[in-house]
């Protein structure tokens, strides 16, 4: 099947993590930095609450990248956008009954929260983006932050970045302003803002890692038909069974944290939109991750209304089709991981090599990884400047 894909706006930053219509929601709910900014009163108290700020014209611009985090964290906005592009998407089968408003959305929450948000929407597995409306989402975010809150004219860039770990090959980017000139004068800061996913498992990652033989002989004897190997072909190098539990630890939270087994489990029960939305989902994942589809939703589990598992969706997203489980093929993203790992570390295990050996060399690898994790945080950096 061929994929009509959205190529990124390269000038605006996206680089590269949802279900607009439902995974959004949830995830919005756990990465708002809820709060209302409170404007002073003449005397200097505390005056009511109010939904949008607009900073005063002549204090702006001596405001700093602290101060603008500040305002962005603090205050509240509303995102209105359309769903629209995903119609066009050959993995979407668009529900009987639709009206003028199906396909619009409305968020509220902080600008950074909001942000974050966009990024995980814009998650992208190997630079393809998974959801077709992912920068019709960051184009809203970026409009309300301008006219909004912050101003359109003025001197401000945001970016907002999730990887799961240091370098990932899957990730998402959002941003919102423009770049500022080579030679402006430049006030920049950064911080955090949860990202909603679960944070990955030192000591599982570890103990998977270090006992790899073990581990890979357990995880397979649930798959009838494939064959234990020390060298997995579809990986370079000695550590193959090690990237392969990574991969799997790794990519088991961030396939809950994408589909929420519960909320996913209500989605594919629905009988309209969201249900069409969360099996799009699904679909544009595994086809943007290598070698396999699900079968079809209107007949076949675990995706099919009347049968619906969720949790049996979720395995096949992170593993492949049962009976075809094969870290050589990338057909799950547990493989994808397991593939992109010594990638994304490729000149610290290079290092780590010419230093150490055995033991030792195995726990400085898998602390280097450990180090580098970071799926439960969205890192949102704010720059300011005068010319």
């Amino acid at each position: 099947m061929t994929v009509r894909r959205r190529d990124a706006d390269r000038d605006r930053g996206v680089s590269t993590v949802v279900d607009v219509a439902l995974a959004l929601l949830l995830i919005t709910a756990s990465v708002m930095i809820v709060g209302y900014a409170l404007t002073e009163t003449s005397d200097g108290g505390a005056g009511d609450h109010t939904d949008q700020i607009v900073p005063n014209d002549d204090e702006f611009g001596d405001r700093s990248a602290t101060q603008t985090t500040e305002v962005l964290a603090e205050s509240t906005i509303a995102v209105t956008y359309s769903l629209e592009d995903v119609r066009d998407e050959d993995e979407f089968s668009e529900p009987v009954i639709t009206n003028a408003h199906t396909y619009t959305r409305t968020d509220h929450g902080s600008p950074l929260g909001l942000l974050a948000d966009a990024a995980l929407t814009n998650h992208r597995i190997g630079g393809d983006p998974v959801l077709a409306y992912g920068q019709e989402y960051e184009e809203a975010v970026d409009w309300a932050i301008r006219h909004n809150l912050l101003g359109a004219e003025r001197n401000f860039y945001v970016v907002a970045e999730w990887e799961p770990y240091d370098g990932a090959g899957i990730n998402g980017t959002a941003t919102a302003g423009e770049r500022p000139p080579a030679d402006a004068d430049i006030s920049s800061t950064s911080t955090t803002v949860s990202s909603g996913f679960s944070a990955i498992d030192d000591d599982e990652l570890e103990e998977s890692w270090l006992d790899a033989d073990d581990w890979w002989d357990e995880t397979i004897s649930g798959f009838p038909g494939v064959d234990d190997s020390a060298d997995l072909p579809g990986l370079a190098g000695s550590d193959n069974k090690s990237y392969a539990a990574a991969g799997t630890v790794i990519g088991e939270t961030i396939v809950e944290g994408l589909f929420p087994p519960e909320p996913s489990q209500y989605a594919l029960e629905d009988q309209g939109i969201e249900r069409a939305l969360k099996v799009y989902h699904y679909n544009s994942m595994v086809e943007t991750i290598g070698d396999f589809s699900f079968r079809s939703a209107d007949t076949h589990p675990p995706l099919v209304r009347s049968k619906a598992r969720a949790e049996a969706a979720n395995h096949n997203v992170l593993v492949g089709q049962d009976g075809g489980y094969d870290f050589t093929d990338a057909d799950g993203l547990a493989a994808w991981i397991a593939a992109d790992i010594p990638d994304a570390f490729e000149e610290e295990f290079a290092e780590i090599d010419e230093n150490y050996d055995g033991e030792e060399r195995d726990e400085r690898k898998v602390e280097t990884v450990i180090a580098a994790l970071a799926n439960d945080d969205v890192t949102v950096t704010v720059q300011t400047w005068t010319e």
